[in-house]
């Protein structure tokens, strides 16, 4: 886990997390200490609304640099935030570890290792990394894989490709349901995010108070319930065609 600054005021004392880092992590969240775009160094909680709520980071790759300002913003409302960055991409990196999951269900953990390091050197390359006067944010720490011991390790490495290369971006929760685990990991995040916890100054908090008794049901929630508008209005011969999905 990534030391953070949880509940901590931004003029609290904090110090940055010094362990290896994969440094993709600086390019998906914002967080206390590290260069934030070309902004400034990201202050916590001062840039937070509600820490209890949304947690110690912020969102970071759907975000406008400075020097983008009125270039790829929208100020006719009453905020100059709304980016005009309104166009949807298959990366390629996707694409690489598509084909690599691919690969290692056909058994060739070869070229799947390929496809898996071609995304990881592009993520080793130090051009790449969160600077600040020429100097990394963090001990950022990546390297290739040598070989795949089996498929079962294999795949565990695909998946953790996927997350940590495309977090944010849409793909994780269909990814956990079409891999046939969304269950048993959803519900251990939801637990985890949901227990009392102490802050410093020795008060206690529900780290996430809106996730407090919520549950991920497996054959139920991979799916959303089909608007009933719908289904009256497929009504065929006095039968509807379409069906509610199952659970609601």
């Amino acid at each position: 886990m990534v030391k953070n600054d949880y509940v901590l005021n931004t003029t609290a004392a904090f110090t940055e997390d010094a362990d290896p880092l994969d440094p993709r992590i600086d390019h998906t969240i914002g967080r206390r200490g590290i260069q934030y775009l070309d902004w400034i160094e990201h202050p916590g909680k001062n840039w937070i609304r509600d820490q209890t709520y949304a947690g110690p980071y912020s969102p970071k790759k759907y975000v406008y640099y400075k020097r983008q300002e009125n270039t790829l913003t929208d100020g006719s409302s009453w905020t100059r935030g709304y980016a005009t960055m309104n166009f949807n991409i298959i990366r390629f990196a996707d694409v690489l570890l598509m084909a690599a999951e691919a690969e290692i269900e056909a058994g060739s953990l070869t070229t799947a290792l390929g496809y898996i390091n071609q995304v990881r050197n592009r993520a080793a390359n130090p051009a790449g990394f969160v600077m600040k006067g020429g100097v990394k944010e963090a001990n950022y720490d990546i390297a290739p894989y040598t070989a795949f011991a089996d498929k079962a390790a294999a795949t565990k490495a695909v998946r953790m490709e996927r997350m940590l290369e495309l977090a944010t971006e849409g793909h994780r929760f269909f990814d956990l349901v079409r891999w046939g685990i969304a269950e048993p990991y959803l519900n251990k995040y939801l637990k985890e995010e949901s227990v009392n916890g102490t802050d410093a100054a020795g008060r206690t908090y529900n780290k996430r108070g809106y996730l407090v008794g919520k549950t991920f049901k497996a054959g139920r929630n991979e799916y959303f319930p089909l608007p009933n508008d719908e289904i009256l209005n497929s009504q065929k011969n006095g039968a509807a065609t379409l069906k509610q999905n199952p659970g609601y």
